[in-house]
């Protein structure tokens, strides 16, 4: 089993004003993940589902990515993935689509880091905006049990 776990492409700077969940991707992070396509191709990217949090910077995000890679069909949006996930809620949103072997989820931080250590057992992980990785598992996903294969920092693709 693969899993995808991607940051939220550059929204601007967080606040804590109430519409902070509107927040969506500048100019600068539509161009970064329009960037990071040919890469992604590169590296053979097939994700089977993609389920993001709903929230738009996200959404747009997972959207930008299936564009790239070719893919049909929108982005699964899920409240479980909104901002405070942790890896039982990101499980949950899998488990609601048991055929897919490889999934990418599409969040915030420090979520899906957090998941990505306990997921390896990893001392550290940090992943700036637009990052992407990939943590793979020889069968059911599940605590130390997964290998970080790759970690892509956004300066690779950003223009």
């Amino acid at each position: 089993m693969i899993l995808y776990f991607v940051r939220h492409g550059n929204a601007g700077q967080h606040s804590a004003a109430a519409d902070d969940d509107d927040r969506r991707l500048t100019d600068a992070g539509v161009a970064a993940l329009r960037a990071a396509a040919p890469l992604l191709r590169r590296l053979n990217l097939r994700p089977d589902l993609v389920v993001s949090s709903p929230l738009p910077r996200a959404i747009q995000t997972a959207q930008l990515l299936m564009d790239g890679l070719g893919m049909d069909g929108e982005p699964v949006p899920d409240d479980r993935l909104r901002p405070g996930a942790d890896w039982g809620d990101l499980a949950r949103a899998m488990a609601a689509h048991p055929d897919a072997r490889r999934v990418m989820f599409v969040g915030h931080e420090p979520d899906l880091s957090i998941a990505m250590r306990l997921l390896t057992g990893a001392a550290s992980v940090r992943m700036r905006k637009g990052a992407i990785g990939c943590v793979e598992f020889p069968g059911v996903p599940e605590p130390g049990g997964g290998e970080l294969v790759w970690l892509l920092d956004p300066d690779l693709y950003e223009t």
